[in-house]
């Protein structure tokens, strides 16, 4: 990150961990930890270069076969502060994603600590949006004018909102309380406006093309067992091996996220959740396989839903213009993750994973 990708983009990055695992072509179960690194740049070919050349060390550095790449085609929009009318607000509201990037980092020093963020978190956006919210820890680092990386924790809030005028100016109020309470310059929001939503099986969020193509897909699995308790990490685990890896081999990507919401007595409910990513053909048999597993993990973990996100403005590569003795890509998905999104008027986001046999 900071020899290779910071210096070509050291406008910012943003990193998460995460898990993947695939079927090996033995049918062996693979496991391997994984970085997503997330940046906003202009879609322009000098930024494909530098990205080509980023998956190019990656391979060689490594010793890695392929790196996969999933380029967001949407016009998603970018703002770095209040105000800036990212949202299209439709006659006939439609659900639309929004994240919002909080660095931590205090200009006058220290950081923004757990408890202070968690305190935002249920005074200032969950009120807002009681429905609930998704947060995911993150690192941030860019480089200054002088050469210095800069490091910084981050948390990302996820939203899925309806895109009306009174949830834009929520969001606006919120940008604006987190800079004046933490004395930020910014907090960066990305809204994606081209997602499907759904809350459990049989909802027909994909479009099914006549000609397969590549869609995104976000499963969202609360950890709360209504009556006490929560699904420990061996049985999500185990769930993830028998019931998802089977039925799309080739590999996902799982996050660790908080998730929270306000129920009728305006109590805030915490929960800790898994978040499976999913590059998959838009075929009736991958949506079945979907159902299927909404349904084994609702009935399983006696859940209410299974929050279901897709983006069919995706594209899938399997590597850059790489050198010729670097080996072709093989089926499984393997260790490292990088999303890059685009911004200017068309943004791009990639997925980046290298493959392995």
């Amino acid at each position: 990150m900071d020899t290779v990708i910071t210096p070509r983009f050291p406008a910012g990055l943003t990193s998460f961990d995460a898990e993947g695992q695939f079927l090996s072509d033995t049918g062996a179960l693979i496991e391997e930890p994984a970085k997503v690194v997330t940046l906003f740049v202009e879609d322009t070919p000098e930024a494909e270069t530098a990205i080509n050349k980023i998956v190019t060390a990656y391979v060689n550095q490594f010793n890695q076969e392929s790196v996969l790449q999933t380029t967001n085609e949407d016009e998603l929009k970018v703002g770095f502060r209040a105000g800036e009318n990212l949202i299209e607000n439709d006659l006939v509201p439609e659900f639309i994603q929004a994240e919002l990037f909080f660095g931590r980092n205090i200009p006058s020093g220290g950081e923004v600590p757990e408890t202070q963020f968690q305190a935002f978190l249920d005074e200032e956006i969950t009120p807002r949006f009681p429905a609930g919210l998704t947060v995911f820890d993150a690192d941030g680092q860019f480089q200054d004018s002088t050469g210095t990386i800069i490091e910084e924790q981050s948390k990302v809030v996820r939203l899925l909102l309806e895109d009306t005028v009174e949830n834009e100016a929520a969001i606006d109020e919120i940008i604006n309380a987190y800079i004046g309470e933490f004395n930020q310059e910014s907090v960066l929001l990305a809204v994606n406006e081209e997602i499907a939503v759904g809350f459990g099986a049989g909802e027909d969020v994909i479009d099914n093309d006549p000609i397969p193509e590549f869609v995104q897909t976000d499963l969202f699995f609360g950890r709360n067992i209504p009556g006490g308790g929560e699904v420990s990490e061996e049985q999500f685990q185990a769930f993830l091996d028998l019931e998802i890896t089977p039925r799309f081999p080739a590999g996902l990507t799982v996050f660790d996220a908080d998730g929270q919401f306000q129920d009728s007595t305006s109590t805030i409910i915490e929960e800790q959740s898994k978040v499976v990513r999913l590059l998959l053909e838009d075929t009736v048999e991958n949506e079945a396989s979907l159902n299927e597993i909404i349904i084994a993990y609702t009935q399983r973990f006696n859940q209410e839903s299974v929050l279901i996100v897709v983006d069919e403005d995706i594209e899938v590569a399997f590597d850059a213009e790489l050198p010729a003795d670097i080996p072709e890509p093989a089926a499984g998905l393997g260790l490292l993750a990088i999303a890059i999104l685009g911004t200017g008027t068309t943004l791009r986001k990639n997925h980046i994973l290298p493959l392995k046999r």
